[in-house]
């Protein structure tokens, strides 16, 4: 996609959302090879303990989930939105289930393949190359599904939850964590802090934790937990990492000299920044499953 049609879509929200299919595609291409170097192979938020790395929080957020989950040999799981396949690869060697990963952008399941196969678990893991609101597969697929910020980037939230249902058998667990915006916000916040950062991330739109309560349990799932994150370890390290010293320099000095790739990202940062400590956005975290046909739904 050529630049100046992107920057065209980004800009407007409902071309984000009427787009998604090619402008989601388009932001990673641009985005992908610096995310690897600067954050890792798990391109998602992490929660944090007192003293751990980034890569570390990672690591333990992931394996919370699978832990939260009960992930274990014989399962099969999916993971919406696997990007280039770290948390897919780290949940299925630490817990020995069989995690199938799907995501729209081809590199990224070019690159999951490849880590797959280097880490010896191509038997372990399968990446599809597909999109979530419409997945490949047959009804009642998995055993659980779950997401690493992934449903911000759905353009029709309640379609999506929907179809995470319909590949779960009944009694499957659905959890995860995602990027959610504060109740309540007032036209003047979503404009200056919620749609910034949607525009340089290429995010369709966000939802509160209520709206992604109402979205579960009409797509049939009896939720058991729903929370802001921060109540699970420390979210804010996320922004001391974007708000380092290097990184104001980069955004105070040299940001009209960068490429355009990493300008896109920095743009990124700093629009999370501001809604981090405007504490308009917050990180939502979800446990339930899906009801059984004659289970009436909470």
């Amino acid at each position: 996609m050529q630049e100046s049609t992107f920057q065209q879509i980004i800009q407007q929200p409902r071309a984000r959302i009427a787009k998604y299919q090619e402008i989601i595609p388009a932001y990673y291409n641009r985005v992908t090879q610096t995310y690897l170097k600067q954050w890792g192979e798990s391109f998602h938020l992490a929660l944090f303990s007192e003293a751990e790395t980034l890569r570390e929080a990672l690591d333990a957020t992931e394996r919370a989930i699978a832990n939260e989950g009960g992930f274990s040999p014989g399962m099969k799981i999916l993971d919406v939105g696997c990007g280039v396949g770290g948390p897919a690869l780290n949940i299925a060697e630490y817990s020995g289930a069989h995690i199938t990963g799907i995501d729209l952008v081809p590199e990224h399941i070019q690159i999951a393949r490849q880590r797959a196969l280097e880490k010896g678990l191509s038997d372990s893991t399968d990446f599809v190359c597909g999109d979530g609101m419409n997945m490949p597969f047959v009804d009642g697929s998995f055993d659980a599904v779950y997401i690493f910020d992934t449903g911000c980037y759905m353009p029709d939230k309640q379609p999506f939850y929907k179809e995470c249902a319909r590949v779960l058998r009944p009694g499957g667990l659905f959890l995860g964590l995602d990027l959610i915006r504060r109740e309540g916000l007032s036209a003047e916040e979503q404009a200056k802090y919620i749609e910034p950062i949607c525009r340089y991330q290429a995010i369709p739109y966000l939802i509160s934790l209520e709206e992604l309560h109402q979205c579960l349990t009409r797509a049939d799932f009896v939720v058991k937990t729903i929370e802001n994150a921060g109540e699970l370890g420390n979210v804010l390290r996320n922004w001391e990492i974007i708000d380092n010293n290097f990184f104001k320099y980069i955004n105070d000095v040299l940001l009209k000299f960068t490429p355009q790739n990493i300008r896109l990202l920095i743009n990124g940062g700093n629009a999370l920044l501001a809604g981090a400590k405007a504490e308009v956005i917050i990180m939502g975290h979800w446990y339930g499953y899906k009801a059984n046909v004659a289970e009436e739904v909470e």
